[in-house]
């Protein structure tokens, strides 16, 4: 649940976890050098009510769980309620391409066997009792459902779940619901459980020996054996619902929901659903797709040559708009890449480890209700100025785009044109490390025009300018729990009357943290609130420029229930789980 947070006070939630983490070795070299300690880093794990061991109170003795002796043979839970009878689904959610902690996925294991089902589909069972396994699972955006049956040859039943996603980790635990008689179609979404009891927390990870989790389980996990109170027999089923949604303007985006999710793998099929009228999830399995144009249809073009200002040896190449002229002949050069334009009510996800698109512009223009999450957009005409963006939204409205790396863009990273609102951008990797730049980056990272965006735990890089500005008098644009790192320039900006609020973020190397700028016209100057005392300005990054001291203007109160993290505890979750594939992100390829 989230709790409403003013502009100039935020909730701290806070969980500490090891520096052993396998997740965080990243973020642990990152906090060294940051100079924090262990217990300033952060993973984003289930959450359970405090000393809560489930129904029936305090932790029980755990000899009516012991796992002594060999495992009894493997007998699945027994009856229909529970599975018997049903075949392994072939769910497009379940990936082939990485083993146990590789990627997104399910751990379980259980006192004895097993059945898990996801959204209704029968993903996984038992092949041994006791044996513990890994299954590499993606979760679409909305309601998800990991409905779990366990069956004991003897003793009580019992099962341990961990379950890793792009944003956080979930532990089984005492917000399972547990029956031992389920009715109806209760391993699917909407089902109603409020009837069912909760879950009884019945030990540590290890607290079973002969039933330890073994390798298919992170060191780290917080995970509890859940089960009936000790003493009950026969098999249980275990439910658990996660949410995946967006926080922010882009709050209540629904993307394709309710639609059968179709697995792509060719340009034509992806441009086909992405357009269509109908409401769509679309699939990308986890790997490369080059969609770029090729042969007779890569477009010649003519471009603008310029040097870069302090590098007379380097020189970059711009295409004209509008009335721009050129002080140069015009020379030759191409474009390759792909636009892909969004209709309304569309769902776009990359699955396991996130799906390449290298050279596709997507496109939302008058686009409503759309989600796009786990891709990466990178390569765009990157040898070239405007030619192109990685997001273009003009008058869109319902966005969520989420967990996404974006690099070598032409143009912007994300442009945000006037009329567009409720988007939320979250988990965005924006890095601007572009050798065919001026100071080898981005010149300008994104600019929002009186238009309304969240973004939250995205991470901004190797940039120069505009992460993001907000310009406009009804630009709104509201930036909590962001890393800014190598600006070369200034990071957040806001002119012509645009509103930026500022919360709980970190700056980096950035020569100045903020920046507020009138027009050319009689537009008023940019307000922007820094709220007090919750961003961190690292080496040297507390200018401001445009006013005396950190921006102190009054702007709006997000019309949305938030709960920023400290700005110190955000750093470890955004360097760990920003982008595409969040911690298990791969190499972008390169021609």
């Amino acid at each position: 649940m989230r709790s409403r947070a003013s502009p100039r006070s935020f909730a701290l939630f806070v969980m500490r976890l090891s520096c052993r983490t396998r997740l965080l070795r990243v973020a642990a070299l990152s906090a060294l050098a940051w100079g924090l300690s262990c217990e300033d880093q952060l993973l984003q794990t289930a959450t359970r009510p405090p000393g809560n061991a489930g129904v029936g109170g305090s932790s029980p003795t755990l000899s009516e769980l012991a796992c002594d002796g060999e495992p009894p043979a493997a007998e699945l839970p027994p009856g229909a309620a529970f599975g018997e009878g049903e075949e392994l689904a072939s769910s497009p959610l379940v990936s082939a391409s990485y083993g146990a902690l590789e990627g997104p996925g399910l751990s379980i294991t259980a006192r004895d066997t097993f059945r898990v089902h996801v959204n209704g589909d029968l993903i996984a069972a038992s092949e041994s009792a006791r044996a513990p396994i890994f299954v590499p699972l993606s979760l679409l955006p909305g309601e998800n459902v990991i409905a779990v049956s366990v069956h004991a040859a003897a003793g009580t039943p019992a099962a341990l779940v961990h379950l890793d996603e792009l944003e956080r980790s979930h532990g089984s635990g005492s917000d399972w619901k547990l029956s031992t008689a389920p009715e109806g179609d209760w391993t699917a979404p909407g089902y109603g459980d409020s009837g069912w009891t909760a879950a009884r927390e019945l030990g540590s990870a290890g607290d079973l020996p002969g039933c330890d989790p073994e390798a298919a389980f992170p060191a780290s996990t917080e995970a509890r054996w859940i089960g009936p109170a000790p003493g009950t027999r026969g098999p249980i089923a275990l439910r658990k619902v996660i949410r995946v949604e967006a926080i922010g303007f882009g709050e209540g985006t629904t993307g394709g929901a309710g639609a059968t999710p179709v697995l792509v793998s060719s340009w034509t099929e992806l441009e086909t659903l992405a357009r269509s009228d109908d409401p769509a999830v679309i699939l990308l399995a986890e790997g490369l797709y080059d969609f770029r144009r090729t042969g007779s249809e890569v477009q010649d073009i003519e471009v603008c040559p310029s040097t870069c200002s302090g590098e007379p040896e380097k020189t970059f190449y711009q295409v004209l708009t509008g009335d721009a002229t050129c002080e140069r002949p015009l020379v030759g050069a191409t474009r390759n890449h792909r636009v892909l334009q969004f209709g309304s009510n569309k769902t776009l996800v990359g699955l396991g480890r996130g799906a390449a698109l290298p050279g596709v512009n997507m496109d939302l223009n008058e686009s409503e209700n759309v989600i796009i999450r786990n891709v990466a957009l990178y390569d765009l005409n990157s040898n070239v100025h405007e030619a192109g963006d990685a997001f273009t939204l003009t008058q869109a409205s319902r966005v969520w785009i989420d967990h996404t790396t974006v690099q070598r863009i032409s143009d912007a990273f994300a442009d945000v044109h006037a009329g567009t609102s409720g988007v939320t951008f979250s988990y965005g990797h924006f890095d601007g490390s572009n050798e065919a730049e001026c100071g080898g980056r981005e010149r300008w990272a994104c600019t929002i025009t009186d238009a309304e965006v969240t973004m939250h735990h995205c991470r901004f890089d190797e940039v120069r300018t505009r992460a993001p500005l907000a310009t406009g008098s009804r630009a709104r644009a509201h930036l909590f729990n962001n890393v800014f790192s190598n600006i070369s320039d200034w990071a957040v900006g806001a002119a012509c009357e645009g509103q930026v609020l500022l919360e709980a973020s970190v700056f980096e190397n950035a020569d100045a943290a903020t920046r507020r700028s009138d027009c050319s016209d009689a537009t008023g100057r940019g307000l922007l609130l820094a709220a007090p005392g919750s961003n961190l300005y690292r080496d040297e990054s507390g200018v401001h420029l445009g006013g005396d001291g950190e921006p102190a203007d009054d702007v709006f109160t997000p019309p949305y229930d938030y709960a920023p993290e400290r700005a110190s505890d955000a750093l470890l979750q955004v360097i760990s789980r920003a982008g595409a594939g969040g911690p298990w992100a791969l190499p972008l390829a390169r021609e």
